[in-house]
């Protein structure tokens, strides 16, 4: 049976500069409850942004997508433990962008994944020289590259350049690599767009209001 993939909406993009802060990403308008939107709903959704990632290709993304349905109960729980993930890294790297300690219990829970991760690993040759593999037999196949990209940022001088949008609604993440490290949105023409647009309008009245 040929397995369709499914695809990620519209509103996911990969403007994290981080495999780590692109997952976060997956969870929008943290702030804003009448917008706050999932992206990754299923075991499916997980595995395709693996793939839009670049982490696993097509066809593989298939075969984990027919494991997930010989096997729905394993599906569900990997994909319980990516969201885990994903909130407890959301929490770590919030408190680190802004210059606050990232809580015991992320850290650990974040640190446990990476160690699943790792203990599945196997260096494997490449074109120009050795990377770090894993059995493409495995559900948790999505799950152990971003477990691992979210330990890696954390132990990385990288870290100190995780920012968090200054839109006031959005909580989107993202590793400042501009070159003076003055980025501010996840998105100029969205987030920061709306944000100028939010301050001028309050400057207006408060221009009106002192007339």
């Amino acid at each position: 049976m040929q397995h369709t993939l499914t695809r990620l909406d519209h509103g996911l993009e990969f403007i994290g500069a981080h495999l780590a802060t692109d997952f976060l990403n997956t969870s929008s308008y943290r702030y804003d409850k009448t917008r706050a939107h999932e992206h990754i709903q299923t075991y499916a959704d997980l595995v395709e942004f693996a793939r839009q990632a670049g982490e696993i290709g097509a066809a593989l993304a298939r075969r984990l997508i027919a494991q997930a349905e010989a096997q729905p109960e394993k599906a569900a729980q990997i994909y319980r433990r990516a969201v885990a993930l994903r909130e407890a890294t959301w929490t770590a790297f919030s408190r680190i962008a802004h210059e606050r300690e990232a809580p015991r219990e992320a850290v650990d829970l974040i640190s446990a994944e990476a160690a699943d991760a790792q203990a599945h690993a196997r260096l494997d040759r490449v074109l120009d020289g050795w990377q770090w593999q894993w059995p493409d037999d495995d559900m948790a196949r999505p799950l152990w590259p971003i477990a691992r990209a979210a330990a890696d940022l954390l132990t990385s001088e990288d870290r100190r350049l995780l920012r968090e949008c200054a839109d006031d609604t959005c909580a989107w993440m993202f590793v400042d690599r501009t070159k003076n490290h003055s980025r501010r949105w996840c998105n100029e023409n969205t987030c920061g767009s709306r944000t100028k647009v939010r301050a001028f309008r309050q400057r207006q009245k408060r221009v009106a209001r002192a007339r």
